[in-house]
């Protein structure tokens, strides 16, 4: 894809971190921005910001792990500025803790929700209209580093970016020789946003699952000093253009971690331990 001023791009998790980066330099290059979020007031900041420098923008709060909600967003989508040639579908959250944690079933359900079937929910509203059209376009599902290498002790997390990773692949496999969609798949490692702070969003009947506790604390200060130390988003951002406009499948803004994917297919090979290339 390589046209973008006028056309319209729809980015979930868009008031902040990765989301708004890249809401940022798609505006750059003067598309249409529809900015959903959870978060009404970061929302109607992030809007506000986009209109301050001119940028054509709606923004409406959604709820990705809610079919309704993102067909919702589809419909208003359309009214508002009719055919869709980016969807990036990059809401998500963390949380939870080790897979035999006997009480958090749900937590994994809102994990699995909102970072897994926010994805699917937001290919089925918006991907058989965007192939109709016949117009380049491109649909982007933010995954993680944790979707091709496992994370100890993020266990709904880890599995549910291994799914965003699956899904893109059919997804491509399913579109790229027949239709004029293209599908990317971003999987970072430690980015500078509140991906740390999840838990401001969780369910209320969820909260006493997630309260304080002396491991579950030392967890979240060692994932807020990682996050801390990550890549600014814009970095993150500036990958996500140049993968759509070069067709790129795999985005992956932290090279560093190649020797260790590569280790992973080779041990998948011979079958051995995962203990090697584990994150």
């Amino acid at each position: 894809m390589r046209e973008f001023r006028g056309k319209t791009a729809v980015i979930t998790g868009g008031a902040s971190g990765i989301g708004h980066a890249v809401a940022e330099r798609l505006g750059s290059e003067r598309m249409n921005l529809v900015i959903a979020d959870i978060e009404q007031a970061a929302l109607d900041s992030a809007v506000g910001e986009f209109k301050a420098n001119g940028v054509s923008v709606f923004g409406q709060r959604t709820n990705v792990a809610d079919n309704d909600s993102v067909k919702a967003l589809a419909e208003a989508t359309h009214d508002r500025f009719g055919d869709v040639h980016i969807l990036f579908n990059n809401a998500g959250v963390a949380g939870g803790g080790p897979i035999l944690e006997p009480d958090d079933i749900g937590v994994w359900d809102w994990v699995l929700g909102v970072d897994l079937m926010g994805v699917i929910y937001g290919i089925k509203a918006f991907g058989p209209a965007m192939v109709a059209h016949s117009e380049p376009c491109a649909i982007v599902n933010t995954a993680s580093m944790a979707g091709l290498l496992p994370t100890p002790s993020l266990g709904s997390y880890t599995v549910a970016k291994y799914g965003v990773v699956a899904v893109s692949e059919v997804l491509s496999l399913e579109t790229r020789d027949t239709t004029n969609l293209r599908v990317s798949v971003l999987c970072p490692g430690f980015v500078h946003t509140r991906i740390a702070d999840s838990d401001r969003n969780i369910p209320e009947h969820l909260v006493s699952l997630e309260e304080p506790n002396e491991e579950r604390e030392f967890r979240r200060e060692a994932m807020r000093d990682l996050v801390a130390s990550g890549i600014p988003p814009s970095e993150v951002a500036q990958k996500v253009f140049e993968a759509i406009v070069e067709e790129r499948f795999y985005i992956l803004p932290h090279p560093q971690y190649g020797e260790q994917i590569v280790a992973r297919a080779q041990h998948i090979a011979v079958g051995s331990s995962v203990s090697t290339w584990a994150i």
